[in-house]
């Protein structure tokens, strides 16, 4: 009953009772918009370089290196011998290592040359391969491509297609003379790799070393010359050691190394976090002013709707309604007003949030994952009881209010 009165009290002045609920809900959907997008960026990054134990290429900025090869972004530092390629297959440290080659694209998409042993890779023993095929067949001659899911779909491409690469990063760079057909489709991974257009890497050594001859007017003889020189040029070198201990001894010994860096991804992100922290720590701090600020506000306004009402509340009194009573009804709108505006702010926020993903998906090909964080429950479970709190003000001076005036 008390409720019922509670609910027709805030239907009787929307406008008043809307604006209370309009300041939660703004409140709560910076508050979620924060923390989803945190953690949702923390996510996506640490799975975008989880295949990527070490990465060996040019010297140069680490950060560029894990840009250009983990999240196919920006250009590449240079290349590396493929001696250092020869040298780290060899060596007993290490499991695997898979040669990367980047420098053309097909509409925009990064092509990435590779080994085949791409298509073993396991980021973590016993979970399966990195990349798993939705159809077809991995490469295994050149200029065959395997295509990642969101490629695939964005660019229209299935099995038996062909299309012709272009030289550079971006579309409408020289285009190279011969044709790739698509023999597989990727599993969507959920990283930047489901926008990725895999080829052998003699494919893009190749299609370089005729673009290079034609380019130059060399003879027919020289061109054996440039394709033997681009056998020996990486862009960079997916390595995993054999373990952690393996993997810190083979860091150590590649400090030597003159012609080429080793990095870890994962620490370069960690670094990257760090620089994130400091914004984010920033929108935190304001996202609190203003929470601190909407309780103010939304304090008063249910305290002046219970001024405004006071000829109501004596009038109930007189009926026989005690002071306690009163109380709970002028707590039960605080609840009300608040539990309303919580709700449309978590919806409100995961709406801003995905839109937000789709846009980063697109410009960064980060995928953020989504979800119901820890952090947000807290919101939920903190934003309510934090309003029903500033409501308690209004309904304990309402509570001491001397009602017989207002009869």
């Amino acid at each position: 009953m008390r409720l019922l009165i509670a609910w027709r009290n805030l239907l009787a002045k929307p406008v008043q009772s809307g604006l209370t609920v309009l300041i939660v809900a703004a409140t709560i959907a910076m508050l979620a918009v924060v923390t989803l997008l945190s953690a949702g960026t923390h996510a996506g990054l640490v799975r975008a370089t989880e295949p990527f134990d070490l990465i060996v290429g040019a010297k140069g900025s680490p950060n560029q290196l894990v840009l250009n090869t983990v999240f196919l972004k920006d250009v590449p530092i240079g290349n590396v011998s493929h001696e250092i390629y020869e040298k780290l297959s060899e060596n007993p440290l290490v499991a695997s290592a898979i040669p990367l080659a980047f420098g053309d694209n097909y509409k925009g998409y990064t092509i990435v040359g590779s080994g085949s042993g791409i298509f073993s890779h396991e980021p973590k023993v016993g979970q399966g391969e990195w990349l798993q095929l939705a159809a077809g067949r991995p490469f295994s001659v050149p200029f065959e491509a395997v295509v990642g899911a969101k490629a695939a779909q964005e660019l229209g491409l299935k099995l038996g297609d062909e299309f012709k690469s272009a030289h550079g990063f971006i579309p409408g760079g020289h285009t190279h003379d011969q044709a790739y057909q698509v023999v597989g489709i990727l599993q969507p991974v959920n990283g930047p790799y489901d926008q990725a257009v895999l080829v052998p890497i003699e494919s893009i050594w190749l299609a370089h070393e005729k673009h290079e001859s034609k380019d130059e007017g060399e003879a027919v003889e020289d061109s054996h010359e440039h394709e033997h020189e681009h056998e020996h040029e990486v862009t960079a070198i997916l390595v995993k050691p054999k373990g952690y201990s393996e993997a810190m001894r083979l860091y150590q010994q590649f400090q030597q190394e003159k012609g080429a860096q080793m990095i870890f991804p994962a620490q370069v992100i960690v670094q990257l976090f760090s620089i994130l922290g400091q914004g984010e720590q920033m929108l935190r701090s304001i996202a609190y002013v203003i929470i601190v600020m909407g309780l103010m506000i939304m304090a008063l306004s249910v305290y002046w709707s219970a001024l405004g009402r006071a000829r109501d509340r004596s009038i109930l009194r007189a009926l026989g309604a005690s002071a306690r009573d009163i109380f709970t009804v002028i707590l039960a709108e605080s609840a009300l007003l608040t539990i309303l505006g919580v709700v449309i702010g978590i919806l409100t926020g995961h709406g801003i949030y995905l839109g937000l993903v789709k846009v980063m998906e697109s410009k960064t090909a980060i995928v953020l994952t989504s979800g119901v964080t820890l952090e947000e429950i807290y919101i939920i479970i903190g934003g309510t009881l934090f309003g029903i709190l500033a409501g308690l003000i209004p309904a304990v001076l309402t509570y001491k209010m001397d009602v017989a005036k207002y009869l």
